[in-house]
């Protein structure tokens, strides 16, 4: 309540270790967490996933942060990039854009994009639950096997919001982007749209290392099987990319694309080159 009436409350850094601080508006529920736990002497979120960014992400890389929301991995991603590499964080939610580009401002080699990663090019819906975390191009949080779920985090109603959306391969055509030597992509469901409209870019001897997260109900919102984006990198004959469950710790383990288990994981996908 507070903070719809206080600016310093919508614009609140936080520190996690001796990154930048990533800021966050406590208008938004979420963000609650995060101000709650200020500051933080490492990441309390997905600390595994960040292991792996460490080895894989070196001083002068080429980074896509997709579906960056507060910015947290970006923060993580511009330090590893260092001053001679950069940093894209793509995030089409615009309630997250003011602090996100805060947030952003502070790191010289990273670049914000306000727009969705897919397989089409112009306007479309972005649905965004009371947990932001959650917006996605499908209203997958409105599905019959959420209903449990979507009530113990009184989800609501996902709002529609217009965004504006791109392919990547359009993007590095046209001279926008530079070729990615990492990608991370979280975007609840949407993956496989993400790598359909990047086929050229990682469809290549030299293709990304790709870091992404599969999860049976997100996919479903898209009519998808949480193996359909592994399968798809899988097809493509270029790069030769091996799969990777990320466990505790960081750890790897092989895996193909039809052993992934029903429930949400992250898989790293190396190419042949990198292996």
């Amino acid at each position: 309540m507070l903070a719809r009436r206080l600016k310093s409350l919508q614009e609140v850094p936080i520190q996690i270790a001796d990154w930048p601080p990533v800021y966050a508006d406590l208008r938004l529920m979420n963000s609650h967490y995060w101000f709650l736990g200020t500051p933080f002497a490492n990441s309390p979120i997905e600390i595994d996933e960040q292991m792996v960014m460490r080895r894989f992400v070196a001083e002068g890389d080429v980074v896509f942060d997709i579906g960056a929301n507060l910015g947290v991995h970006t923060a993580l991603l511009s330090r590893l990039a260092g001053t001679t590499g950069r940093v894209f964080a793509f995030e089409p939610n615009p309630e997250l854009h003011p602090t996100l580009a805060m947030t952003i401002e502070a790191m010289p080699n990273a670049t914000l994009c306000r727009v969705a990663l897919s397989d089409d090019d112009g306007q479309t819906t972005f649905f965004v639950p009371n947990d932001h975390a959650m917006g996605s191009l499908s209203d997958w949080t409105a599905l019959e096997p959420m209903t449990e779920l979507r009530e113990k985090l009184a989800l609501g109603k996902a709002r529609a919001i217009s965004v504006q959306q791109k392919r990547i391969d359009d993007l590095v055509a046209g001279g926008i982007l530079p070729q990615p030597d990492f990608i991370k992509c979280d975007v609840e469901g949407a993956e496989l749209k993400v790598f359909r409209g990047a086929v050229k870019t990682v469809n290549r001897p030299d293709a990304p290392v790709i870091l992404f997260e599969a999860g049976p109900e997100s996919a479903g919102g898209f009519g998808l099987a949480m193996t359909d984006a592994s399968e798809f990198l899988a097809s493509l004959p270029r790069p030769g990319y091996q799969f990777f469950e990320i466990g505790h710790g960081g750890a790897l383990r092989s895996v193909q694309p039809s052993d992934l288990k029903k429930q949400n994981q992250n898989v790293l996908a190396v190419p042949r080159e990198r292996s």
